[in-house]
């Protein structure tokens, strides 16, 4: 059965497995990509798997005079904020059978290039915000506790409000 464009039986088979056994709930989330090196074209590209094969994604370097040939990389951060966030909040909603009719969420944040530059020391990120207008058959009750919730549960959501510890190499191969 599907409600809201989810799967609701996948959602309760999938939370009923980690019941059982709660290191289902565990995995690694992984991402690949080659810097591209020919002219014209996006800088960066990954293929991921998805249910019938694989899909391409590909970022410009940030064009600060303006959009480059594909999204820039805080494109895809934003996307990812905002369909983390989304899907939180509409897979929690359809768990309590609540049916929304439309669902739109913005993600902003304000940005300073100038450490990134060499040029001062200000924070590179001032603030996230999160808007998400909804309509259908709910309360605004109902809205403010999923939206809480899913600032709560959002993994997207959970990175931006803590520090997560970082381990980055960089290999020189020959």
């Amino acid at each position: 059965m599907n409600l809201n464009n989810i799967d609701i039986k996948q959602v309760r088979d999938y939370k009923e497995v980690i019941r059982k056994d709660p290191r289902e709930a565990k995995f690694t989330a992984k991402i690949e990509g080659d810097w591209i090196f020919e002219q014209g074209g996006p800088q960066f590209r990954s293929t991921v798997k998805v249910k019938d094969g694989t899909y391409q994604m590909e970022a410009s370097h940030p064009n600060f005079a303006g959009p480059g040939t594909r999204p820039g990389p805080m494109a895809f951060g934003l996307f990812w904020f905002a369909a983390c966030y989304s899907s939180t909040f509409m897979t929690e909603a359809t768990l309590r059978n609540i049916t929304f009719t439309a669902v739109k969420t913005k993600v902003e944040a304000d940005l300073d290039y100038t450490a990134q530059f060499d040029l001062g020391e200000q924070p590179l990120i001032n603030e996230y915000r999160v808007l998400m207008e909804v309509s259908g058959d709910v309360t605004d009750a109902q809205v403010q506790d999923l939206k809480e919730y899913a600032l709560g549960r959002c993994m997207g959501m959970f990175t931006i409000q803590h520090a997560i510890p970082l381990k980055a190499q960089a290999r020189l191969i020959r």
